[in-house]
């Protein structure tokens, strides 16, 4: 395709509003006048407090928040320490000062996962992995997030979100232990000591100083009543809020052209300024400015099902974090915020909640994954999603049927009490918001308006990514199957790893190689422009049903046409035969007689694996748990291959360097299994996974037949002839 139609696509995906909107805030950066803006305001003494604040004195400021005349979340972290020994237990109270101890040694939390020595206070202008710095002289408006001079600018700007300091505040909560309050002013007087407002790289970005001011409102509420917020610091952290909020309204025609959790983030920064500090003379502007950007921003990026547009479960959880805040705020002082606003939340919310799994509480690491995690109150694995679900049932008055105990910390801190703990069996199961029962069965009654199909039971069940783009895509993974049994995610998305890294490490991750579907010719299923842009959109289309009337969803259809530029049609069906035997079939149609490479792809867990046949191919994973088989035949002939960390174990493949990988958090890279199946054929070519854990149900292929069976009794049958229709027997049970 030449320049000037990749030029015309590039442009049809932004859309003329945010194009002129991009298109302005570039021209700003490049003549200067940015620049200029920002040194307007230069230097400290901009934002003194009788300028900002004229009518109060930091005595009073304090004086009436230790009277809870401005209330926050809680009053005062101390009193709630008892409830806290009984979310969290000796070994969860451990954990937190063991952590906050770490802190004030150096050690800080990166991305939720990571932790690395950046010292107390940290050296914000190091990148903690390269040790290259970036001088805080250096304009914001000349720079980028990736250089060969500092590396990627998201090791840079961490420590800068004060997320250690939730950390502390929880430490500070159980001890009472000055050390963790005098550790978060130090930080703050270091911060405002070394990055000077406006004008060095820690300002590069509006959501980061929301990000900032949400974190330094919950540091200065938590150490309120320590001996060490006295009123000259008090002084300090409101210079610095009033500067971070006007820094935000300056850029905030980029973040609406981005579209994206870039402009929550700053409307509930705005929002989060106004509203718990109206001594600011603007504080009533950002308030007003946050409101409504908030009001624009989720009725654009969250649809009427629950879905948010970047199609990102990690994304999705910040955003319901940003907003669960606000609307929790927002009750706290009586503010009557559009309804919408709360509606689309709630949504949102019950969308996650189909997906976590019930018994690990984890999630799809499905799309972009930078690492954020905002609000990090409980004791939880990174990837753990209950304690999101612990807060959304309380402030969205949800119930959630979930166990008692340390995800319930979170709902402790914004509520001032855990949520309704305990088994609920009168609560039913969380489902996908797509289905509703019809005469005992699931059905879903508009398959596309999700995108996002959830097939299985409770202990043994598939998301199913199919959608249809309005809005630009972020990764070329449609019919990508993740696979979950019992707890343990058995078929898994990749992440993401790094954005600003080296080739292929450039959100390389985001391909079509590394998820659970099939690829052509070794293309993507969309055509790459850049790190974050993908042009001639994959549109899939598929439903979810229950067959012999099961109680869920227990099958799924579905197609796209990513590569009809090579006159190829990938269709899958994913069928849960039983908890413990899956079967998946993928039928690539097209110009009969034409041949194409067809590359089937697993990423699985790192666990120990034999291969049991070579033809079928069948590869058996032992867990703790049991042993899953893995079973592929075709229609044609096909090669397996098996990759480890990007290092090629079995078979034979070409480039092996984004294979057999999986990024937990941003910046984390672990091992894992890629099993691949290639078949080099004239189409119409069928390709069937058949998934086994334990050895009840066993599978083998007669007649052209592909037989499931338990018990010596066949469950389930399907055709190796590619396209041939699907007949299907009653499970047994």
């Amino acid at each position: 395709m030449g320049n000037l139609a990749t030029l015309w696509q590039v442009g049809r995906t932004f859309g003329l509003r945010d194009g002129l909107l991009r298109l302005e805030y570039e021209a700003q950066r490049a003549s200067g006048s940015m620049a200029r803006r920002m040194q307007s305001v230069g230097g400290w003494e901009s934002w003194d407090l009788k300028r900002i604040a004229p009518n109060t004195s930091p005595q009073d400021f304090l004086s009436i928040r230790r009277q809870g005349n401005h209330p926050f979340f809680f009053s005062n972290p101390r009193n709630l320490a008892g409830e806290l020994q009984t979310v969290l237990g000796a070994k969860g109270e451990d954990s937190i000062v063991r952590e906050a101890n770490q802190i004030l040694e150096g050690t800080l939390p990166f991305f939720g996962g990571l932790k690395f020595d950046c010292g107390f206070p940290p050296k914000w202008f190091e990148n903690p992995i390269t040790k290259q710095r970036v001088s805080p002289d250096r304009p914001w408006t000349k720079m980028r997030f990736a250089s060969d001079d500092y590396g990627d600018l998201k090791f840079i700007l961490e420590p800068s979100r004060f997320l250690f300091i939730y950390p502390l505040a929880r430490a500070y909560a159980i001890t009472g232990d000055e050390r963790f309050p005098e550790a978060f002013w130090s930080a703050i007087e270091s911060w405002y000591a070394n990055s000077p407002p406006m004008s060095g790289p820690l300002w590069i970005c509006g959501q980061e100083s929301s990000l900032r001011i949400m974190a330094w409102s919950f540091a200065l509420h938590a150490f309120l009543q320590s001996p060490g917020a006295t009123p000259q610091r008090v002084a300090l952290l409101l210079q610095m809020i009033a500067a971070h909020a006007w820094r935000t309204m300056q850029t905030v025609g980029y973040a609406r052209s981005q579209r994206s959790n870039h402009l929550i983030s700053e409307a509930v920064g705005l929002w989060t300024a106004g509203t718990l500090y109206p001594e600011l003379s603007d504080a009533r502007t950002w308030q007003k400015q946050g409101a409504d950007l908030l009001r624009e921003a989720v009725i654009d990026q969250i649809t009427p099902q629950g879905i948010y547009l970047q199609d990102s479960f990690n994304y999705q959880r910040m955003v319901l974090q940003q907003l669960l805040w606000t609307l929790r705020l927002a009750k706290i002082y009586k503010i009557e915020l559009d309804p919408k606003i709360r509606a689309r939340t709630a949504t949102a919310f019950k969308f996650i909640a189909a997906f976590v799994d019930s018994k690990s509480g984890r999630a799809p690491n499905h799309g972009s994954n930078d690492g954020s995690h905002i609000l990090p109150l409980a004791v939880c694995d990174y990837g753990d999603f209950r304690p999101l679900l612990r807060m959304g049932s309380c402030i969205l008055d949800h119930p959630i049927p979930l166990q008692p105990g340390p995800s319930d910390e979170a709902t402790l801190w914004l509520c001032g009490k855990a949520a309704n703990s305990g088994p609920q069996p009168d609560v039913e199961p969380v489902s996908h918001p797509s289905f509703h029962r019809v005469g005992g069965a699931s059905r879903s009654p508009s398959p596309d308006l999700t995108g996002y199909h959830r097939i299985g039971t409770p202990n043994s069940w598939a998301m199913v990514r199919a959608g249809r783009y309005k809005r630009r895509p972020f990764q070329a993974d449609q019919l990508h199957v993740d696979l979950w049994w019992r707890g343990l995610n058995l078929a898994r998305d990749p992440g993401t790893y790094l954005y600003n890294g080296d080739p292929p490490w450039n959100n390389g991750l985001a391909g079509t190689a590394v998820h659970n579907t099939v690829m052509v010719d070794g293309r993507d299923q969309m055509r790459r422009a850049g790190r974050f842009l993908w042009l001639d959109w994959a549109q899939a289309s598929g439903r979810s049903f229950s067959a012999n009337e099961a109680s869920f969803p227990n099958r799924f259809a579905g197609e796209h046409d990513g590569y009809r530029h090579l006159g190829v049609n990938h269709r899958r069906t994913v069928r849960a035969v039983t908890d413990d035997a899956w079967v998946i079939v993928d039928d690539l149609s097209g110009e009969r007689g034409r041949e194409h490479e067809l590359r089937l792809h697993w990423l699985l867990p790192d666990l120990p694996f034999e291969t049991i046949t070579d033809s079928p191919f069948c590869t058996a994973f032992s867990s703790e748990k049991t042993r899953f088989r893995w079973n592929i035949f075709a229609s044609a002939p096909g090669n397996p291959a098996i990759v480890r960390g990007g290092k090629l174990l079995a078979g034979n493949f070409g480039d092996e360097r984004l294979l057999g990988w999986e990024s937990p958090t941003y910046g984390e890279l672990c091992p894992a299994i890629s099993l691949v199946y290639i078949v080099q054929a004239s189409l119409p070519v069928r390709i069937v996974t058949a998934i086994l854990a334990e050895d009840a149900v066993q599978v083998r292929e007669s007649a052209g037949q592909l037989l499931l069976s338990c018990d010596t009794a066949e469950i389930y049958q399907v055709s190796m002839s590619p396209l041939a229709p699907f007949r299907t027997r009653k499970p047994r049970g």
